[in-house]
């Protein structure tokens, strides 16, 4: 009976799909949903693709670890986001697609080029494990091995977005939110009925320090300030006000949707001595909930899993074809980026085939990321201008030297991930001093 219910759901998707596409006019309502989203479009879109599979499995397995320092993945979130709410002045009137479109403005087209290739790259990861994510809901509700569900659940999210593009992912986004959030809340309450008898580890512990913070600061955070995905739901709003008003709802529901979060972590700590590869929050749902709230539970995370799959699978698509032609205006772009939505699909398939944890996934996307973009991106904003070899050395180095911080265990990788961005500001502030 579950399988007949997951293809229907997966079916269904498909068909919204289908519909959205023969909505789509022009260019712009694929890339930013025809500019002219309203606060609740904007809040729920961005919502729905911050609470992707990736992030709310993480942050229950990662509160099974470290207690309720579990709960500071949420919270860097919504810190990001505070400090993203005042540089929205920067971006309102912005009448680009995305990121590398803001980046070009500020340092030049080659720059731009630049950005439209690697971030695709580093998004790949991303989606990956979003259907790392599918694939484990779907072992548990189903008959199908891992390894099916991979290949189903990537299937539909290629089909989906391909049909559909931003257009329809904004518009189906609100209800996919409606669905996380109910399910999350729905057993959060059930569970707290239950008392735990251990003591969880507080908000800064042995297992997380203050390093360990800034770290995550430095990579998670930041791309809420500074990200594409993040930047692609901002670019559909209508106006400035809107934008600000979607900003401080997401910042509302993220709070106490971090501390929910980790007390699920806590109590399956309390519940099972030994989870192995398996995700906590789907053994709580299949051994801990009666069959109505664990069915409950399994729709809202692949509603996570499609609210965030298919808008990171756009924006990385949309950027390479971007660095490809250089102008999502072309008449041709659209059918590019569908071409790449497939390609960058199999391609996230195949990692998640190969990668074996959800959250170390996730971080080494954004960990890649954020050394590389963010603070050219930021100090743009406040009117910094280097020449291109400048800014272009600062990404590729700092991107390199994150990404070689994740091979490393211990301290000494995180101490090499807050060098990238050291190294990374240090190049473009003397790079613009020596190159003239």
């Amino acid at each position: 009976m579950r399988e007949i219910i997951l293809i229907l759901y997966f079916f269904i998707v498909v068909i919204v799909g289908f519909i959205s596409f023969g909505q789509i006019k022009n260019n712009k309502d694929f890339f930013i949903a025809g500019k002219n989203a309203g606060v609740y479009q904007v809040a729920g879109s961005l919502l729905a693709s911050i609470l992707g599979s990736s992030a709310i499995l993480g942050s229950v397995d990662f509160a099974y670890d470290v207690g309720w320092a579990g709960s500071w993945l949420m919270l860097c979130g919504a810190l990001g986001l505070l400090i993203l709410y005042p540089l929205t002045k920067f971006i309102k009137n912005f009448q680009g697609y995305n990121l590398p479109d803001l980046l070009g403005n500020f340092y030049g087209e080659e720059v731009q080029r630049i950005s439209s290739f690697i971030i695709p790259i580093a998004w790949l990861g991303i989606v990956a494990s979003q259907i790392m994510g599918a694939a484990k809901i779907i072992t548990i509700i189903s008959t199908f091995t891992y390894i099916e569900g991979v290949w189903l659940s990537g299937f539909v999210f290629i089909v989906y977005t391909i049909l559909g593009g931003q257009f329809s992912i904004i518009k189906t986004d609100i209800i996919q939110l409606i669905f996380i959030l109910l399910g999350l809340l729905v057993v959060f309450f059930y569970i707290s009925s239950e008392p735990l008898t251990k003591e969880a580890l507080p908000l800064i512990n042995h297992k997380f320090g203050y390093i360990d913070l800034l770290v995550m600061i430095l990579t998670y955070s930041t791309t809420y300030i500074v990200g594409p995905d993040i930047y692609s739901r901002l670019f559909c709003a209508k106006n400035e006000k809107t934008m600000k008003m979607s900003i401080l709802i997401a910042i509302v529901v993220l709070i106490p949707l971090g501390f929910i979060l980790a007390k699920l972590g806590i109590y399956g700590a309390e519940m099972f001595t030994d989870v192995g590869k398996n995700s906590v929050l789907l053994m709580i749902a299949d051994s801990k909930l009666p069959n109505i709230l664990s069915f409950l539970l399994y729709l809202a995370l692949l509603s996570a899993v499609i609210s965030s799959a298919d808008t990171t699978l756009l924006t990385a698509s949309s950027l390479f074809t971007q660095g490809l032609i250089k102008n999502l205006k072309s008449e041709k772009a659209v059918f590019i980026s569908r071409v790449l939505t497939a390609a960058f699909g199999v391609g996230a398939i195949i990692i998640a085939l190969k990668m074996k944890y959800i959250l170390s996934t996730l971080l080494m996307a954004l960990t890649i990321y954020s050394g590389a973009f963010i603070i050219p991106t930021f100090v743009g904003m406040f009117g910094y201008r280097a020449r291109k070899e400048v800014v272009i050395t600062a990404i590729v180095v700092g991107g390199f030297v994150a990404t070689l911080g994740k091979y490393y265990p211990g301290n000494t990788g995180k101490y090499i991930a807050i060098a990238a961005f050291i190294l990374n500001g240090l190049i473009l502030y003397f790079g613009k001093k020596l190159v003239k």
